[in-house]
């Protein structure tokens, strides 16, 4: 079980009800990471429509999404999202023993050709640090991938599961393949391969038109959502890069859109100030200090709180800061216990989980902004 209840769709009426029913349209199952977002229908909606935009639209080829899947999955230590993904990427058409070496040796993976190695490296430092990214690395990215939209396509992958595992891994969900089989690392490879071979047969991975709003009409929105709404002073550098994938560029402010609401403005605010700092990304960082101290609210007390230090916050919301700070850092370590820490200071099921995707996706935005915005730049001459 997770750590926070769920509702299964065998209990799901009216409008989860109808969600389930959507996603099964493309999968046999419902898988659990899904449905741990059961308490709230319109984020498990918002992260299956954005998950078919970066897996199922474009031209980059699916073995190529589900590696950078599995990479960012062993990275962040999200054994939930490595399963299900390396059943993916056989089922994409990697060879088992090739798909296995990539688990376990990542860049160094022998069977890896050169766009693939120098994808899978910049995938894996800007998990494990986005600080560690230099606009080089970018460029070799883009060097390998000079088609914009392609780029596009595998950033917004990493990013995608940089903020999915995070989530995953705080929230406990617990494994498809069952505890017995993977008990032993032949079982766990048994079933794998079992399971890849039945998605093969009964899941179109093929690339696929997603509907979405037009360009016009989302960079609309991406700027009323931060000048607007938040009273950012900028859009966030590097997503007008987006625009070369429209469907893309939907599903992720779609998702920003629903991560902003589902918390207090402070509360998102606060943790978006302690996700900046801790990724390096001077854009969270500053604007939402600003926005704080228009409110009288003293960072310095905000990034204590988080650190465990004293502060003027009230426990909970200090209890937020903490458990936003770890999942940004270290998110396979946070157990159960972190959960019945948050209960304890009031906050129901449903947002803890508000918490949890709101934390998760700043941690996918700040990694676009890392990965794109060097694109934006004026080529030296």
């Amino acid at each position: 079980m997770a750590y926070i209840r769920h509702i299964p769709p065998s209990r799901a009426c009216g409008r989860l009800a109808h969600i389930y029913k959507e996603i099964r349209t493309e999968v046999p199952r419902v898988p659990n990471l899904m449905q741990v977002f059961s308490l709230r229908p319109d984020t498990m909606q918002s992260i299956y429509r954005t998950w078919l935009a970066s897996m199922w639209s474009g031209t980059v080829p699916r073995r190529i999404k589900e590696l950078l899947a599995v990479v960012v999955s062993k990275v962040t230590n999200c054994d939930y999202c490595a399963d299900a993904h390396m059943v993916f990427l056989q089922a994409a058409g990697m060879d088992r023993t090739e798909a296995y070496e990539v688990e376990r040796r990542l860049a160094d993976a022998a069977g890896l050709d050169q766009c693939e190695r120098v994808t899978v490296a910049f995938a894996a430092r800007l998990t494990r640090d986005p600080r560690a990214v230099g606009r080089q690395h970018v460029l070799d990215l883009a060097e390998v991938w000079p088609d914009a939209g392609e780029l596009v396509e595998v950033v917004s992958v990493m990013a995608a599961f940089n903020s999915i595992t995070r989530i995953a891994n705080a929230l406990g969900v617990p494994r498809e393949i069952p505890a017995a089989l993977r008990r032993f690392e032949a079982g766990r490879r048994g079933a794998i391969n079992l399971l890849s071979r039945l998605t093969a047969i009964s899941i179109d991975l093929g690339a696929r038109p997603i509907p979405g709003r037009s360009p016009e009409d989302v960079a609309h929105g991406l700027d009323r959502l931060f000048r607007s709404q938040l009273g950012f002073s900028s859009l966030p550098p590097g997503y007008r890069v987006l625009e070369a994938c429209p469907e893309i560029f939907d599903g992720h402010l779609r998702t920003i859109e629903k991560a902003v609401c589902v918390l207090p403005r402070d509360r998102f605010m606060r943790v978006g100030l302690v996700v900046g700092r801790l990724t390096g990304s001077a854009y969270f960082a500053d604007h939402c200090r600003n926005w704080l101290a228009e409110r009288g609210v003293d960072a310095a007390d905000v990034v204590a709180a988080s650190e465990g230090a004293a502060s003027t916050l009230p426990d909970g919301e200090a209890a937020c800061l903490r458990f936003a700070r770890d999942l940004t850092l270290h998110s396979h370590t946070i157990g159960e216990h972190r959960v019945e820490e948050l209960r304890a200071r009031g906050l129901s099921d449903g947002a803890i989980l508000d918490l949890a995707y709101a934390a998760g996706v700043l941690n996918g935005m700040v990694r676009l902004i890392v990965a794109l915005s060097p694109l934006e730049e004026p080529a030296s001459v």
